[in-house]
């Protein structure tokens, strides 16, 4: 399995002093000129060729000179690139540049120093810095400041080389067969692919464009002589800071060095890349009939090269192949090779957390955020981290500017960049699926328990459909902290733990396994797996054989042995660490780059294999999380400046004060006097909710966050229609950057805060809880699935250079900030003409099951002197009693955006999910009847079962689904009686939340064995 890309955070460190502010000036783009776009992948300029390399490599050895460098920067401004000044003080600034580091081997991206003296000047000075965290210190470049703009002129990609080769006629080099003779190498090669697609080109296929365009630039460049305007190619400044020699990439690797790397995944993808690239560079090539690349770029060079000029062989060679992908960016699938911006060196950002009352939890900025695509498809390249000026200096007075380039682990970098990080905190080590077996599976000898996991597998989608027979797991890649890669991309999908876990139950090691459970613990949960696989029920099935309790436990406890059995795997094949080390020295002796790089990469995988097999198990169990009390102090002091905020909005009409009830509950809302029965007791104008409107009605139009909302208010887009977008990143402005500043502050004070919040709303929760305290009910599906699409939502948003640049980093990029605005609009949104608001006061009114359903409108006064949303009472409520209204939802609702339930509560129901009418139903062609395709149901009477019946008859084409009716139910019974039987007790002292999600279970299993009995009372159909 090759390793892929992870997720990880990055930080925004904020200054907060008016000194700082003048010690480094931010240059800002316009929100309006600069594009979003999407990383699809990661591709810049790295080589290992100095063996002695410490973890930031460099880009390139090139053609190295005080001449090239100036000679390049000059060609960069005449070009129409900018340098977005670095300002120190107000009248100190300077330019990014790039600068030879011979200890990385090559250029660099630099800031050159302003005083002789290398030191910064006196008001950005901090003295004995010793100690002192970086968010208090003053950086010279701040997180997201631009550092320089490449024009779409000086920027290649397939585009631009089609225009000059192919769809310009007026083009001196256009080519008529350019474009036909290319697509037809590329869709022979790649059957797969889409050739010269303008849109979905595969990224290998813009490589290889790429690549033959600067074959002719460089012969060009090298041969001036020898091209008929005896003129150098416009490209020549940028090629003298390229390599000047092949990259040590895994496709330049021989045999000693795939033998030195002694992995069989990456070794087939480096010789498999040679191969095709061999075969679509050269004519005699199996793949590619009546054509190569190789008699392309020799066409292209005819079109430049002066009438009877022999081509010189060193212009066709292959190995002046192997430089693009090393260097190119991908934005929105299309890849750029961008000139400057490809000699900043790596180096992992330091992950930091700036830690307040909420604890922050920093997701990482998306690649794209630093590069942006702007209108004029110009590349604008910005800071990723806050660099402050440094204790030392190397290298003369320069500070020397680094780039993280994501996520990734060391194998892209071997592969793509001809090198491997000392320092790379998302590398990862591979394991062998075989390593978490306690034996070998024996090929073609049955064994009933590799019969029940394949069976698992393939139910749950962990296997290709295929297989045939169960050998051993996928190979997984581990870091450090036993985090498997592209392991719980999406909430509720852990495709190798799961697979892990599983494998582990029915086919681990029983006394490992029994040492983790109590003996008897361990046999029980084997045998539900077992019933369960049996059952042929894939919910029982993931949450018995994968998501069982302790699985989190065991699939670390089962990558620690595994990694220790991969360990003694390479010791008995005479593979120390030992030997390693000893031929890597000599490599370095010898000078060999490529060995050297195999040999780097081998030992850091192995460094890694032994840090994951010696860790202790550290994980807590669930019944170890503490409740976060609600802290009652300082309400009162709240309560007071919020009732004297509600004095302050003049309401046309209320009858309610609120007071702090306690018992879960915080505040409520009382009766100042007696309320009859369907009278109005509160009345808010417009401008006195928080809703799309008021968020922008007081902002400055001119202002960055007024253009931000309007960007989110467009109401002719579908995803904004709702004025979520806009009222979450209003919150987020309000409640933490503006404050105590805030219009809204008293009532934005008295919400619960991130850490309130997350002990008891859903959005928060772990997975592994509401695995285990959910297990059954289709309610554990819901919250995961509304646990995705904030975590999606956060995503889009924190992606945007706009929200960074207005909101801070800090503050859009904390995913724990934007679950507390996610969830106080879903928990406390009241909605009249059909849009959101937040209404203070109002939305202090708890919620019973008396009476009738809450209801707000837009009503007119008596005497027509205010128009207001007016809220009248669903009861009687005498004066001093506390008020309540009826929400009319059933508890799975309730929990799942509020995070509460009602006991009695006559709206409740069992969620029924899951079913759809799929395109090979019988009932598909009438699948229109319904509102979707996959509907959930609310079971608990006799209607509510018809309903359930009168799909399942469309979905199989039956006119009587009675059959089908009962197994849906009886199998959903199963699951929530298996539930029931488990080992959880709840009292007065547990959880509210767990005893919450016990009691929806049990619920759930009260109105299923009610719908079973009242299924009987159905009629037959005819």
């Amino acid at each position: 399995m090759a390793k892929k890309k992870t997720n990880a955070r990055h930080i925004k460190k904020k200054s907060n002093s008016a000194k700082d502010e003048d010690c480094v000036q931010r240059t800002q783009s316009s929100l309006s000129g600069v594009g979003i776009v999407a990383l699809l992948a990661i591709a810049l300029f790295y080589n290992g060729t100095s063996s002695k390399n410490n973890s930031r490599m460099s880009t390139t050895k090139t053609r190295q000179s005080s001449n090239s460098k100036d000679a390049f920067l000059e060609w960069f401004v005449e070009n129409g690139g900018t340098f977005h000044p670095i300002y120190w003080g107000n009248d100190r600034a300077v330019n990014v540049t790039i600068e030879a580091f011979p200890s990385y081997g090559g250029w660099g991206l630099a800031l050159p120093l302003l005083q002789e003296s290398s030191q910064p000047p006196e008001e950005c000075r901090v003295e004995n810095t010793d100690g002192i965290p970086d968010s208090e210190k003053k950086p010279i470049i701040k997180h997201l400041d631009p550092l320089f703009t490449v024009p779409s002129s000086i920027i290649i990609s397939v585009q631009s080389i089609l225009e000059i080769y192919a769809t310009d006629t007026s083009s001196p080099l256009y080519l008529p067969d350019f474009y036909f003779n290319v697509n037809k190498i590329l869709t022979q090669a790649f059957p797969n692919s889409r050739g010269l697609a303008k849109q979905g080109m595969g990224l290998v296929q813009q490589d290889v464009i790429i690549a033959i365009y600067l074959m002719v630039e460089n012969c060009h460049h090298d041969y001036t002589h020898l091209f008929s305007n005896n003129k150098g190619s416009r490209w020549g400044p940028y090629l003298d800071v390229l390599p000047n020699y092949t990259l040590p990439r895994l496709d330049t690797f021989g045999d000693e060095e795939y033998s030195a790397l002694n992995d069989d995944n990456l070794e087939y993808t480096g010789r498999n890349s040679k191969r095709l690239l061999g075969q679509i560079f050269f004519d005699d090539g199996a793949a590619v009939a009546n054509g190569s690349l190789k008699s392309v770029v020799q066409d292209m060079i005819r079109q430049k090269i002066s009438h009877g000029r022999a081509i010189p062989a060193s212009c066709i060679s292959f190995d002046t192949f192997h430089i693009v992908s090393s260097r190119s960016m991908v934005l929105k699938g299309v890849k750029y090779l961008t000139p400057l911006a490809g000699m900043i060196n790596y180096a992992p950002k330091v992950e930091a957390h700036q830690q307040d009352d909420d604890h922050s939890d920093l997701t990482r900025a998306p690649f794209d955020l630093y590069h942006t695509l702007s209108k004029d498809n110009s590349i604008i390249v910005r800071s990723d981290r806050d660099i402050f000026y440094p204790k030392r200096l190397n290298d003369g007075a320069m500070i020397q500017i680094f780039e993280d380039y994501g996520p990734v682990d060391s194998s892209l970098f071997l592969e793509a960049h001809g090198f491997a990080p000392h320092e790379n905190p998302n590398n990862c080590a591979s394991i062998s699926g075989s390593f978490f077996l306690r034996r070998i599976i024996a090929t073609g000898r049955y064994d009933e328990n590799a019969d029940l996991v394949l069976r698992a597998l393939k139910n749950l989608h962990l296997i290709h459909p295929k297989v045939m027979e169960f050998e051993a797991l996928e190979n997984v890649c581990v870091k450090q902290n036993l985090e498997v890669v592209d392991d719980g991309l999406h909430v509720g999908v852990k495709p190798a733990s799961d697979s892990i876990a599983l494998a582990s139950l029915l086919l681990g090691d029983s006394d490992i396994m029994i040492e983790s459970f109590e003996s008897e613990s361990f046999f029980a949960l084997r045998d539900k797996c077992i019933a369960a696989i049996r059952s042929g029920d894939t919910e029982r099935m993931e949450i018995r054989c994968a998501r069982y309790p302790g699985s989190g436990r065991i699939v670390r406890q089962a990558l620690r042995t595994a990694a220790g059995r991969a360990i003694a795997n390479f010791e008995d094949e005479g593979d120390t660490e030992e030997k390693l080390l000893v031929q890597f020295k000599q490599a370095e002796l010898q000078d060999r780059d490529r060995l050297v790089l195999a040999l780097r990469f081998r030992l850091e995988e192995r460094k890694i294999l032994t840090l994951i097999s010696s860790q202790d198990e550290l994980d807590p169990s669930l019944d170890s999380v503490k409740n976060k009390s609600m802290s009652l102090e300082n309400l009162d002091k709240k309560l007071i400046a919020f009732a004297s905020f509600v004095e302050s909005l003049a309401l046309p009409l209320n009858k309610i004060e609120p007071k702090v009830v306690g018992n879960g509950m915080r505040f409520g809302a009382f009766a100042t006097t007696d309320i009859e029965l369907d009278s109005p007791y509160i009345s808010l104008p417009a401008n006195l909710a928080i809703d799309v409107s008021t968020a922008q009605a007081d902002l400055d139009e001119t202002s960055d966050l007024a253009a931000l909302l309007r960007k989110y208010s467009d109401m002719n887009n579908p995803q904004h229609n709702d004025g979520f977008d806009v009222l979450v990143l209003f919150l987020l402005h309000e409640r933490f950057i503006l404050r105590e500043q805030s219009r809204w502050w008293p009532y934005l004070d008295l919400l619960p805060s991130v850490d309130e919040l997350s002990a008891y709303h859903p959005i928060f929760f772990q997975e592994k809880e509401i695995d285990r305290y959910l297990a059954g009910s289709d309610v554990r599906r819901l919250i995961l699935r509304y646990q995705q699409r904030a975590t999606e939502r956060h995503t889009a948003l924190s992606s945007d250079l706009d929200a960074n640049l207005v909101l801070g980093s800090n503050i859009i990029l904390d995913k724990r900030k934007f679950f507390w605005a996610t969830a106080i609009l879903d928990s406390r949104s009241i909605w009249w003409k059909g849009k959101r608001h937040l209404a203070p006061l109002l939305d202090l009114v708890n919620a019973d099951v008396s009476g009738r359903a809450h209801k707000t409108g837009i009503e007119d006064s008596d005497d027509m002197t205010w128009k207001a949303a007016v809220t009248r009472a669903s009861r009687h409520v005498q004066k001093g009693e506390q008020v309540f209204e009826n929400y009319a939802q059933p508890n799975y609702l309730l929990f799942t955006y509020h995070g509460f339930i009602l006991d009695n509560n006559p709206n409740d129901c069992a969620l029924l999910d899951g079913l759809s009418i799929n395109r090979n139903d019988p009932g598909a062609k009438f699948a229109h009847q319904f509102q979707s395709t996959a509907p959930t149901f609310c079971i608990r009477d006799l209607s509510s079962v018809k309903e359930l019946q009168e799909f399942l008859a469309v979905k199989h084409g039956v006119d009587d689904a009675r059959s089908y009716l009962v197994q849906v139910l009886e199998e959903r019974v199963a699951r929530l009686t298996e539930a029931m039987d488990t080992d959880i007790h709840t009292d007065r002292t547990t959880l509210p939340r767990v005893r919450f999600m016990r009691q929806i279970v049990k619920n759930d299993l009260t109105h299923l064995l009610h719908a079973l009995n009242v299924e009987s009372s159905i009629p037959h159909s005819e």
